[in-house]
């Protein structure tokens, strides 16, 4: 079955799936960061200091999201999916009204936890366990919510801002989630039946046949982490959370570093975008036909040649290059990460093992910022910084082909882990 087919026989949960994505980015950082400069002039505040409270405030919402995100698993889809709308919608009143450092603190975590965190988690979440044999489709698809609002909100949130002013384009940003993304959902979940979902017909040969989501383990979040392939796929999600959200949170000042006009940086950041929607679509069909874990090792590869175009040269067309680049691995992994886990896990506690590789995610975020600065304040500059990353992530994959040499993983959502 084609895309196209594919799309149209299940159109209203993958709609609701690219829908969340997209809703997603009021707390990511591509558009958080674009506030920074109105937040710590009315504030009067370093910008040092404000990346220490986004981090705090990101850490905070890591920590919590191992907790709500395991509600997925048994609360009804509609029902978790709108207290998630109504945390996003509070989060924009607070971002909007803040008077003091506190409530600051306090937007920024519903911000990043309803936003980055929990509407993303549902999508995927929903994706992984409603599709099994064409779930690289799926989460495919649900991806495409991300390189749409790269591309359409940060145009239209500096708007706001420079017409109408930060705050004002926060409580804007709330009533337009009210009026839009409430009723969306209820007419794309109206009705909703997982029994109607269509598949492929027929089970690609090189990937194992699962099983039934009520013979599946039931996995706590303490066995999870007991397991050795936990250990081998955290280091990628971590890296990959580290790493993008450094670039768009110093965008401004790497382009200073290199020589290249603000404007020219922010254009090219489409070539992000193009590149990480082609490659999100390309993962899908490989994963239902090969698995994921057979891809999972290769997907930083590209990332690792664009921090080295970033590292070693200032001309250009260093620009589109590098984002081109960076946004495969950006498009593959959430795509083939996501396959993994319920390719590994089963997908009957699949809320509970995501919202641990969230919790890694969101840290990961929070992390990026501070240790660039500190990198930054002791004397490193952006190239090196480069040239040091993507070293570490070489390691990384070195790290994965031998632990999957060394251990061979069954897939355990048909068993018992390895």
């Amino acid at each position: 079955m084609n895309y196209y087919r594919f799309f149209l026989a299940n159109r209203n949960i993958l709609l609701f799936a690219i829908i969340l994505t997209l809703y997603s980015g009021f707390g990511q950082t591509f558009i958080l960061s674009l506030y920074i400069p109105e937040i710590i002039k009315e504030f009067q505040i370093s910008q040092r200091f404000y990346s220490s409270i986004y981090a705090a405030a990101t850490l905070c919402s890591g920590i919590t999201i191992i907790f709500a995100g395991r509600v997925i698993d048994r609360m009804p889809i509609m029902k978790f999916t709108m207290l998630v709308i109504a945390g996003i919608i509070a989060a924009n009143l607070v971002a909007g009204l803040s008077l003091n450092l506190i409530m600051l603190f306090l937007a920024i975590f519903m911000l990043r936890f309803f936003g980055q965190g929990l509407l993303t988690h549902t999508s995927m979440t929903s994706m992984g366990r409603y599709f099994s044999r064409s779930r690289g489709k799926a989460l495919s698809i649900a991806y495409l919510g991300f390189p749409i609002a790269e591309a359409a909100m940060p145009i239209a949130i500096v708007t706001l801002v420079l017409t109408l002013g930060w705050r004002e384009s926060f409580l804007l940003s709330s009533v337009f989630i009210l009026v839009t993304l409430i009723p969306l959902v209820l007419i794309l979940l109206r009705n909703f039946d997982k029994s109607k979902i269509i598949e492929e017909t027929i089970t690609k040969a090189s990937k194992p046949k699962e099983a039934n989501i009520e013979e599946q383990r039931t996995w706590a979040q303490r066995e999870i982490v007991k397991t050795l392939d936990f250990y081998v796929f955290a280091p990628t999600v971590f890296i990959v959370g580290f790493t993008l959200t450094a670039l768009f949170f110093f965008q401004t000042f790497i382009a200073d570093f290199k020589g290249w006009t603000l404007e020219w940086m922010a254009l090219n950041i489409t070539a992000y975008a193009v590149s990480s929607l082609i490659f999100s679509i390309l993962a899908g069909p490989l994963i239902d036909k090969y698995s994921a874990r057979k891809i999972f090792p290769f997907v930083l590869i590209p990332m690792i040649a664009g921090l080295l175009v970033l590292a070693f040269s200032s001309h250009t067309m260093a620009t589109p290059a590098f984002w081109f680049l960076v946004g495969i691995s950006a498009g593959a992994n959430p795509t083939v990460s996501n396959a993994l886990y319920a390719e590994t896990y089963g997908v009957k506690s699949l809320g509970a093992i995501r919202s641990i590789f969230t919790f890694i995610m969101v840290i990961s975020t929070a992390a990026g910022p501070v240790v660039y600065s500190t990198m930054l304040d002791s004397g490193i500059n952006f190239n090196q910084i480069h040239l040091l990353l993507s070293g570490v992530i070489l390691l990384n994959i070195i790290y994965i082909l031998v632990a999957f040499r060394y251990k061979k993983s069954r897939y355990v959502n048909t068993g018992s882990p390895e």
